[in-house]
């Protein structure tokens, strides 16, 4: 990850799931794929909203990996906190 960011010039920390242990525990697994297919074991397009204390409060899932969470449902679901 280290020269992937470097290469990219990301500013930020990656962080990697090789086990996918991270994507089963927040139950985003993306089940369209077998246990010996090249897509076993990732995540489905999730977006988390978490709270200061760490709460989850609002969770937005797509079931297509083409697909990603609508930014204004989860900006809305901020505002109403």
């Amino acid at each position: 990850m280290a020269k992937f960011s470097k290469r990219h010039d990301i500013q930020y920390t990656l962080l990697s799931d090789a086990q996918s242990e991270a994507i089963r525990a927040f139950g985003v697994v993306n089940k369209s794929y077998g246990p010996k297919s090249w897509g076993s074991g990732i995540a489905l397009p999730t977006i988390f909203v978490v709270d200061k204390d760490g709460v989850v409060k609002n969770r937005f899932m797509k079931s297509d990996y083409r697909e990603r969470p609508e930014i204004d449902m989860v900006l809305q679901s901020l505002n109403a906190e």
